[in-house]
């Protein structure tokens, strides 16, 4: 346990391919999340714009969770992920030619754009993400998950700064061919990789499969404490980052490459987080995964009721550090608790639950209509915090026992 972790984990050269995939297609998630929220903004002036690209978003990892839960083993891993980035890469060069013949960026082809980056962002999470913790020995594999979903929150740094510039100083054309090159660079490392886990035609069926994967879950007190919990967080909590940068529109009126700057803020903190907990990972993952959701909630609230854009700042940082600790344990929980044979089909059970958060962002397109956003998130911030109290009461109730020891 210790800083060294962070050098020794760079010695294996099929993590640092894999990481690296990664690292492309997050700078595009959250560059687009970024872009296409100002750009909804710009072309309706309704901050519920933002909210239904989101939950365009989440709508797709629903949706592509539900269908690798079921199916996720009976799938290669790497022609899975190559053929999602392939398709990511193909939509935005299409609409980037389209732009060529004067079709300018509109809510359909930025939807579009959500929408497919969304089944990308399933996809990654349920199966390059257990690929590449396949790479590293066993007492590695807690600092490398946790490596790989620092580069996650990381990335919220240069998206967004990106995004600020990308508004301030160029054409719209270029979006979509500067996301064609991120997709683009993603996919020439995968294709360059073999799976270290050699794929071997399951038995049963689909039904039975998802049958031992809801079974293992429930049986256990780290995993069913996680999928629960992740319902929380991307419910009440995901839908706030696209909301950063409307509030620092509507309360202090800031330009483009200012809001980008500012956001990229929740970025640094969740690298600093990221970097300590992939340092110093924790013994009791389970308890310390509830105190950094319950961190975030309150950062969210916090963040609404201030006007200084100073504290404000502090609680995106805040924010983005919990953020950052809370995914990667969520991460590392899954992938030692699970069976290894089950571990992308719960990956993708847990993405059901991270697209859940497209109930938040309709939620926050619902109240819009009527309700300032600052007032929204205080108030998708208390529903959290309530519900997060329910969970862990009703789980302590039920008294589920832990079958499987801790794993450091």
């Amino acid at each position: 346990m210790g800083f060294h972790l962070l050098l020794e984990i760079w010695t294996y050269k099929k993590f640092s391919v894999f990481f690296a995939a990664g690292w492309f297609t997050s700078v595009a998630r959250w560059f687009e999340v970024l872009i296409f929220s100002v750009i909804a903004w710009n072309l309706t002036e309704d901050a519920s714009m933002a909210a239904f690209l989101v939950m365009l978003r989440l709508v797709a990892v629903a949706i592509t969770g539900v269908f690798f839960s079921v199916t996720g083993a009976f799938f290669p891993r790497k022609l899975v992920l190559v053929i999602t980035t392939f398709l990511c890469a193909f939509t935005c060069l299409s609409i980037f030619l389209l732009s060529t013949f004067g079709v300018e960026l509109n809510l359909i082809s930025i939807g579009l754009i959500s929408f497919i980056s969304g089944a990308m962002w399933s996809v990654d999470f349920s199966f390059r993400r257990p690929m590449l913790a396949d790479t590293l020995p066993d007492h590695m594999i807690s600092t490398g998950v946790s490596v790989d979903v620092l580069s996650t929150h990381a990335t919220r740094i240069f998206g967004p700064l990106f995004g600020g510039i990308f508004l301030a100083y160029l054409d719209d054309s270029y979006i979509t061919f500067f996301l064609f090159c991120l997709y683009l660079l993603s996919l020439l490392c995968v294709v360059t990789q073999r799976d270290s886990t050699t794929f071997t035609k399951q038995e049963g069926n689909f039904f039975n499969a998802f049958i031992r994967v809801l079974s293992e879950t429930r049986k256990n007190l780290n995993l069913l404490t996680v999928i629960l919990l992740t319902f929380i967080f991307n419910i009440f909590s995901l839908p706030f980052i696209a909301l950063i940068s409307i509030l620092l529109i509507e309360k202090f009126q800031l330009k483009a490459l200012e809001i980008g700057t500012f956001t990229s803020l929740e970025g640094l903190g969740a690298l600093i987080g990221g970097l300590l907990i992939a340092a110093f990972p924790p013994n009791n993952k389970r308890i310390m995964f509830t105190i950094f959701l319950a961190i975030i909630l309150i950062s969210m609230i916090s963040s609404a009721l201030t006007n200084n854009l100073i504290f404000y700042l502090a609680c995106i940082i805040v924010f983005g550090f919990s953020a950052a600790c809370y995914s990667a344990l969520q991460s590392t929980i899954i992938y030692l608790y699970s069976s290894p044979e089950l571990r992308s089909p719960t990956f993708s059970l847990l993405t059901i639950a991270i697209g859940s958060g497209a109930l938040g962002s309709l939620n926050i397109f619902i109240m819009s209509k009527t309700l300032m956003t600052e007032k929204i998130t205080i108030i998708i911030g208390i529903e959290g915090l309530l519900l997060l109290s329910f969970v862990l009461f009703a789980i302590s109730f039920l008294g589920y026992a832990t079958k499987k020891p801790e794993r450091k």
